[in-house]
């Protein structure tokens, strides 16, 4: 019942630091005046997260490294990015991996 406590309070604290991080930067951020080279920064973080979220997802299991021939969300995943950067649609692209990804599932078995 103490480790459910834990966790619990670490949802918690997460969740208010993430809204007071987001509520901090829409306040602050129509305030200060970035410069155009912030901007270009800032315009990385969002990728940058990203793949930091999507690479152990993609690659890894329990630890170990997936090959190739098992990964079928990653032989799912290229095809879908492909679709993302050409069309730059959402709908489009979560239908496509959809599709990919059943596709790798049935074909891998």
């Amino acid at each position: 019942m103490r480790e459910v406590a834990t966790k619990l309070w670490i949802i918690i604290l997460i969740g208010v630091g993430t809204y007071l991080l987001r509520a901090g930067s829409l306040v602050l951020g129509s305030r200060i005046k970035w410069s155009e080279r912030t901007k270009e920064w800032l315009s990385y973080v969002s990728p940058a997260v990203l793949g930091a979220l999507l690479g152990p997802l993609l690659l890894l299991q329990d630890g170990q490294w997936i090959p190739l021939s098992d990964n079928k969300m990653l032989i799912a995943a290229v095809p879908t990015m492909l679709i993302a950067w050409w069309s730059q649609r959402l709908l489009l692209t979560v239908a496509a991996g959809i599709i990919f990804y059943a596709a790798a599932y049935y074909l891998l078995g």
